[in-house]
């Protein structure tokens, strides 16, 4: 049988490596109990932008200035992209940032939307106003 603790620590050893393949290797702790943190906490929280590719296609034609950010690796980008979509694999996106304007409004994809969620939230950490990820991904903008 397993133990809270060892399950807890597994999850954590789990997270740690998955955050790490994809660039973010400064892991400095985790919440034992997010739910009830952020219930005591609200001041921490925030709602972040998510859109469907149906969606995404309204905002290509509505909003001027729209940047898609795909943070897939290069081997899927080769295997096709949304059109006029600007590339930064999202283990370089702290490096790589200063290349979008964090003025213009963002809309970040990867193959199936855990990825573009971490971009999202690291570019609205750096300043950007206006991020949203495209839910489901490339593979939603294809089926759409």
């Amino acid at each position: 049988m397993t133990s809270w603790w060892s399950a807890s620590r597994g999850l954590a050893r789990a997270a740690r490596v998955r955050l790490a393949r994809v660039g973010l290797d400064s892991v400095v702790g985790a919440l034992d109990q997010p739910a009830s943190a952020f219930v005591e906490h609200p001041e921490v929280t925030g709602t972040a932008s998510r859109l469907t590719a149906r969606q995404l296609a309204g905002a290509r034609a509505a909003v001027p200035g729209l940047v898609l950010l795909d943070v897939r690796g290069p081997g899927e980008r080769e295997m096709g992209y949304i059109e006029g979509s600007v590339h930064i694999p999202l283990g370089q996106l702290r490096d790589r940032a200063d290349e979008l304007d964090p003025a213009r409004p963002v809309v970040a994809y990867c193959a199936g939307g855990y990825r573009s969620s971490i971009a999202a939230s690291l570019l609205r950490a750096s300043a950007f106003a206006d991020v949203s990820d495209l839910i489901g991904g490339y593979q939603a903008w294809l089926a759409a």
